[in-house]
């Protein structure tokens, strides 16, 4: 599996738990590969998401799953750039093409 080249990990890959986990690993980096958000934003968010968990009281934080926190951040994303209410713009043959955003 070749990774985006701005992805970094201790391993050769990433690993999943779940065939879900995979699909949204992949979803994120395809998004960011159709510049739909730079991946950094990604990254931000992700981070940011993750400290918000290790911030609140441990009887609030629930169990610590990873893939649900890239999810959240994923969604906070695809809202934040209207990613499911903006037409998809096509070509004559009608597939998608990339495209810069205003948001």
């Amino acid at each position: 599996m070749m990774l985006h080249e701005t992805c970094t990990t201790d391993q050769a890959a990433p690993q999943f738990d779940h065939e879900w986990q995979r699909r949204a690993f992949g979803l994120a980096l395809a998004l960011s590969e159709f510049r739909h958000y730079d991946w950094s934003e990604f990254q931000e968010g992700l981070i940011a998401r993750i400290g918000e968990w290790e911030g609140a009281p441990e009887s609030e934080r629930g169990q610590w799953e990873y893939y649900d926190h890239w999810v959240a951040t994923l969604d906070t994303l695809v809202d934040r750039h209207e990613l499911l209410t903006n037409p998809v713009l096509t070509d004559a043959n009608d597939h998608a093409v990339a495209h810069d955003h205003d948001h």
